[in-house]
């Protein structure tokens, strides 16, 4: 009875210690499995970059070629006498030989021959020379000898590439070297030239080696009759990937036969198709896993063996083998310690599954704000954002809480405060949406929806939630809704353009907090009047601030009532302040000041979402001018813009001329009239005129008033200069004016 007992705590031991033994050899080979597996992934992702390199850079190749044989074509040199063809013949070469070396594609040309119909000479990159002694001694080809190649060009066509071919080139005496050349035929259009150039394949083929392509792999270059015309292997079968196979220009595919995988891609530059040979399994990636198998095996074998010597030891004594597990041991204890570890695994998934949802909602914002110009990249989004789609259709939302800053500690608690309060709120009557947090107190709502006419309860839902948050988190809410789109993640970026365009081209008239980009209406007409724009700097330095406010709020109101575009109202509150400006002399704290009011405005233009924000900060600024503008009246200097700008407000209809305002400023005419150009931007006389006009239409709308009358009453005492200084200037007469003032008042 006592052996049995011994016996079967043995084996208890044994046991737990097999099944730990167990589950880590497991996820040993699981690892191995999955990392073995990554390995050979990243290697055909590595591999698949570098080919992309590869092909980038033999499309350059080609273009640059094409490039250079068009410059050679439009040479301005073409012989039609023979004792003038020497001297045209250097020329050409003198200039070939330039645009060869400027060529980025230099390194791989082994040379360049230009021969033209008439002339047995060949114009090449290092000279001129006999055609036949060129392609019969220099570079000789039993097929392509001068005899072929001018045959070739007798006819017209267009440019043509030939594979591979070995050519002889003499070194010195009868000694040849022999070459592996690419010939490209070149294909003139503007003259009598034949262009051949020849590709030094051992040179392309040491830059593609250069970029460490994957061992076992191949790489080819086919033409657009496939024929090989580049290739890394020199035996390699391609009729069952080539046969059959129609792949368009610019496209990509994936043949597979039972030991390769072959990436097909046709450029859309030349027609060429460019293959990479790929291996199912990698020599070195199979013998790593091989060696691994091994020594799984092996260890496996040698810890059953020290799980023998092991649970012997802490068999002896059995008091000590209890105090390890906590007990004696038994069944239970192991059962407990499973629990224990399934436990932990669990909440170490529930970890991922939490960093996975924030990595997913990471990936979203990026959809929506950021370009899909990398393909890998946009392809991974595109796996991650599609598991947010739950409806055939979605509505983007943007919500705007107006709250005071506050710390980055408590941003942070609030923020998923509010993305809880959020999501309970709008799920009340939406049965799915998910919240994103996009900046501050900015949060993006992805709203499911079955079909377009749910739109309207969207909306309804989203003004129910605004009345009930604005009571309970005290804080303005503003909405945003984007148009309704598939559930597709292509249309992501497009609903946040919905979002950004509403904020910029919402309609200045419409009240609430819901904005909603289906109701924008586009305005053409807004209400700028120029000529009581243009009298703002002249009110502002003579001191009627009233009239300037009454100016400035007679333009703020009845834009209002247009219901123009916001982007438009922006405009000319900018504009009106470019016009206060224009006489205003600062120091540089001042004009500091200035600056920093600007900025808030500037600010205000991008954050306020409310109008009356807006305009209240518009107002900071225009009453900054209006406090400079007087203070500038009360200086005694004489010589700046705004006393004489006040100066010509007060004495306009006076008998001003330029040598009375020399007088005034205490300056001479010449200096006076040089320093008002540059201050006003235009002259004396031109600006006297413009004031005098502006008085003179006030003047017109009064009908008690003859045109003499008035015009002597701003400065003209002869009626017929004034007539004819009011047309130069507005383009009616004073008479055709008042009518026409009368009519459309």
């Amino acid at each position: 009875m006592e052996k049995f007992i011994t016996v079967r705590g043995f084996m208890r031991i044994f046991s737990v210690l097999l099944i730990f033994v167990l589950i880590m050899f497991s996820t040993n080979y699981y690892l191995m499995k999955t990392s073995t597996q990554r390995l050979y992934e990243q290697m055909k992702e590595n591999n698949r970059l570098i080919v992309s390199g590869i092909i980038e850079s033999i499309d350059d190749t080609f273009r640059e070629i094409n490039n250079l044989i068009y410059s050679i074509d439009t040479l301005p040199y073409d012989p039609k006498d023979k004792d003038e063809g020497s001297y045209i013949n250097y020329l050409l070469y003198k200039d070939m030989h330039k645009l060869i070396t400027i060529s980025s594609s230099h390194d791989y040309i082994e040379d360049v021959v230009v021969f033209f119909d008439h002339s047995d000479l060949a114009i090449t990159s290092q000279g001129t020379i006999d055609l036949n002694e060129y392609f019969n001694e220099q570079y000789k080809n039993k097929q392509h000898n001068a005899m072929f190649w001018t045959s070739f060009f007798t006819d017209e066509k267009p440019l043509e590439i030939f594979p591979a071919r070995t050519y002889l080139k003499k070194t010195s005496g009868k000694n040849y070297k022999p070459k592996n050349l690419i010939t490209i035929a070149g294909n003139t259009q503007f003259s009598s030239k034949n262009i051949l150039v020849f590709l030094n394949v051992d040179t392309l083929l040491e830059n593609i080696n250069q970029r460490t392509m994957m061992d076992e792999t191949s790489f080819l270059i086919l033409d657009q009759n496939n024929n090989i015309v580049l290739s890394t292997e020199e035996k390699i079968s391609l009729g069952e990937v080539v046969q059959g196979l129609y792949i368009g220009a610019g496209e990509e595919r994936v043949v597979k036969n039972q030991k390769y995988e072959y990436v097909v891609y046709k450029s859309d530059y030349n027609g060429f198709t460019y293959i990479n040979r790929i291996p199912f399994q990698y020599t070195a990636v199979a013998s790593i896993t091989n060696d691994q198998q091994t020594i799984m095996l092996i260890s496996g074998i040698v810890t059953l063996l020290l799980l023998l010597v092991v649970s012997l030891y802490l068999f002896r004594p059995i008091k000590k083998a209890g105090l390890i597990i906590g007990g004696e041991p038994n069944w239970k204890s192991i059962f407990q310690s499973i629990i224990q570890l399934k436990q932990d695994f669990q909440a170490s998934k529930n970890k991922e599954k939490r960093l996975q949802k924030e990595l997913s909602k990471y990936i979203f914002i990026q959809t929506i704000t950021q370009s899909h110009d990398n393909p890998v990249m946009y392809s991974q989004i595109k796996d991650y954002v599609s598991d947010l789609f739950m409806d055939r259709r979605f509505i983007l939302l943007q919500l705007t809480f107006e709250s005071k800053p506050i710390s980055e500690m408590k941003e942070t608690l609030q923020i998923e405060e509010y993305k809880k309060f959020i999501e309970c709120g709008l799920k009340e009557n939406l049965h799915y949406v998910t919240v994103f947090h996009q900046m501050d107190t900015e949060f993006l709502v992805l709203v499911g929806i079955n079909h377009t006419s749910e739109r309207k309860h969207v909306i309804q839902a989203v003004q129910q939630f605004i009345k009930h948050a604005q009571v309970s988190m005290q804080s303005d809410i503003y909405a945003v809704i984007s148009k309704v789109y598939e559930s597709k993640v292509d249309y992501l970026r497009l609903a946040y353009q919905d979002i950004i365009h509403s904020s910029l081209y919402r309609n200045v008239g419409v009240e609430g907090s819901v904005y909603d980009s289906e109701t924008i209406q586009p305005k053409a007409q807004v209400y700028f009047p120029i000529e009581n724009v243009e009298k703002l700097p002249n009110l502002l330095v003579s001191g009627n601030e009233k009239d300037s406010i009454q100016i400035i709020d007679d333009i703020i109101v009845q834009n209002i009532d247009l219901n123009i575009q916001r982007h438009q109202f922006v405009a000319i509150l900018q504009s009106l302040l470019l016009y206060m400006k224009r006489h205003l002399q600062l120091n540089e704290e001042e004009q500091q000041k200035l600056h920093m009011l600007e900025m808030e405005f500037d600010g205000s233009i991008k954050d306020s979402k409310n109008l009356e924000d807006l305009k209240s900060t518009f107002m900071q600024v225009v009453n900054y001018i209006l406090e400079k503008g007087r203070q500038a009246q009360d200086q005694d200097n004489k010589l700046n813009p705004v006393f004489i700008a006040h100066y010509i407000e007060l004495h306009y209809m006076d008998n001003m001329y330029l040598e009375h305002m020399a007088s005034v400023t205490d300056t001479s005419s010449k200096y006076f009239s040089k320093y008002f150009k540059n201050n006003f931007g235009v002259n004396f006389t031109e600006y006297l005129h413009r004031v005098r006009i502006n008085h003179a239409k006030e003047y017109l709308k009064k009908e008690n008033m003859t045109i003499a009358e008035i015009g002597e009453k701003v400065g003209y005492l002869n009626a017929t200069t004034f007539a004819s200084t009011f047309k130069k200037y507005t383009g009616l007469s004073p008479t055709n004016y008042r009518e026409k003032i009368i009519n459309t008042g």
